[in-house]
């Protein structure tokens, strides 16, 4: 079975769900907070089909993206040319990746921090460090696991120009001292009545706050400014808290 990698127009359907403008609104409202350095230019991690990207260059931003997929990138690129926009795309792992200059504002989305152990996941913090100028953010949706991933189970439908996407995602534990679980993202696909089935399966790593505190802000030079849930800046985590939804955490650059 294909992967659901290899197919980033069904991949953009599946995950249609997401209200863009207003998660940008919440990125800027993090920069008007917490930026200590004016933003301008601004790079997505695992950036994929770069979902943000019209919406932050018509809000006037330098759109960067980085991801290991070159389909992803080839379809982003389509997509910007498509729009006469100027971006920049960078084809490498997150683990240790340099560019030629750093920028103002990083982020990555949808728990897509995927490292295998915590060397990969100090070394990421590194390369984050050295891509961030000082005084700039790190923002992250859903990169840290506040409950562990056994036995998860969710699954969503989207419809877009005659296309319809069914998702099913689910983990299972895989090997618990190493903090790994199986995932599998199953897309069931209706093309204007042609069937089709994309299947991603492969380990996750969970990453636990205070191994993310600590990987973050003493292994390397990072200041913790919080942690909410649902992209929402009334709803700090903490005691009393139920299930918890797309939580986001945001980082500053010393």
């Amino acid at each position: 079975m294909d992967s659901i990698y290899g197919y980033p127009q069904y991949y953009e359907i599946a995950y249609s769900y997401r209200n863009i403008p207003a998660e940008v609104d919440v990125m800027e409202e993090a920069i008007r907070k917490y930026s200590r350095i004016p933003v301008q230019t601004v790079l997505e991690l695992a950036c994929g089909n770069s979902p943000h990207m019209l919406e932050l260059a018509a809000r006037g931003y330098d759109y960067y993206g980085l991801d290991i997929s070159p389909t992803m990138l080839e379809f982003a690129q389509t997509k910007a040319n498509a729009h006469d926009l100027d971006v920049h795309f960078y084809q490498a792992s997150f683990v240790d990746f340099r560019l030629e200059e750093p920028v103002d504002f990083v982020y990555i989305m949808l728990g897509s921090l995927y490292v295998n152990n915590t060397e990969e996941l100090l070394s990421h913090f590194a390369h984050v460090h050295r891509a961030l100028k000082p005084g700039g953010l790190y923002f992250l949706e859903w990169c840290v696991d506040f409950a562990p991933l056994d036995s998860g189970l969710d699954s969503w439908v989207m419809r877009k120009d005659g296309i319809t996407v069914t998702t099913r995602y689910t983990t299972r534990l895989h090997n618990a001292p190493e903090q790994l679980y199986e995932e599998n993202i199953l897309f069931t696909i209706k093309d204007k009545g042609r069937p089709l089935k994309l299947l991603h399966t492969g380990l996750r790593r969970a990453i636990f706050p205070q191994e993310f505190l600590l990987a973050a802000t003493k292994l390397n030079d990072f200041e913790f400014l919080g942690w909410w849930d649902e992209w929402n800046w009334h709803r700090p985590l903490g005691e009393g808290r139920g299930e918890i939804i797309r939580p986001i955490t945001v980082l500053r650059r010393l």
